[in-house]
């Protein structure tokens, strides 16, 4: 009796250190460390897509005057072949690059006759908005982020660090009559193409020495 009951003790104890070996206790303060880290930081993920993925990505650009030759010649291709959206809606946004001298600078943007386009085009410079500058250049997609509220939040961090980083150092020094370079997005609309008047949400811009 006595040796059946040190099996049943044996096993018992066995049991029991089965069970604590399989259940792990963390701190509090462990998680919430944890969670904090996990927390996905749109300010940091949007610095490095405008100061580092968009100047790796200059060979993805689209010359402005070659696009609007592909939009002249078969609109709906030109979409295909150079536009970009995270739906299927009407609007697509273009990666676009040209330069040209600047004919005119008021609050909202600055006026630059495109070189070989010959268009002038308006350099958004007041206005950041909306969601060009994020899809553009077809780097960033949906499936990159596990909920629509961090793309959201990341539309709105490159925004305002195309204000701060891009576009105040430019317009400190940008004059009429200079000639300037510029890497930027734009949107059209597949239903209603226009192509004069174009603004183009500058990511990166260039004051050309003479």
């Amino acid at each position: 009796m006595l040796h059946k009951g040190i099996k049943y003790f044996v096993a018992i104890l066995f049991v029991g250190l089965l069970l604590y070996n399989s259940v792990y206790f963390k701190k509090i303060s462990e998680m919430q460390v944890a969670k904090v880290e996990a927390t996905f930081n749109a300010n940091d993920y949007s610095k490095t897509y405008l100061l580092e993925k968009i100047p790796a990505a200059k060979n993805k650009t689209v010359l402005l005057s070659d696009l609007l030759l592909a939009l002249d010649n078969n609109s709906k291709q030109a979409f295909k072949d150079f536009g970009h959206s995270q739906n299927q809606g009407d609007s697509n946004y273009f990666f676009v690059k040209g330069d040209g001298v600047v004919t005119g600078i008021d609050e909202e943007f600055v006026t630059i006759k495109e070189r070989t386009s010959a268009t002038e085009v308006k350099i958004a410079i007041q206005y950041i908005f909306g969601n060009t500058a994020r899809d553009c250049s077809g780097i960033i997609t949906i499936d990159d982020f596990s909920n629509t509220m961090d793309l959201n939040n990341v539309s709105e961090a490159i925004n305002k660090l195309i204000k701060t980083e891009i576009v105040a150092p430019f317009v400190a020094k940008v004059q009429k009559g200079a000639t300037v370079s510029f890497i930027g997005g734009i949107e059209l609309s597949q239903s209603n193409v226009k192509k004069e008047n174009l603004e183009i949400v500058p990511l990166q811009l260039e004051i050309n020495s003479k």
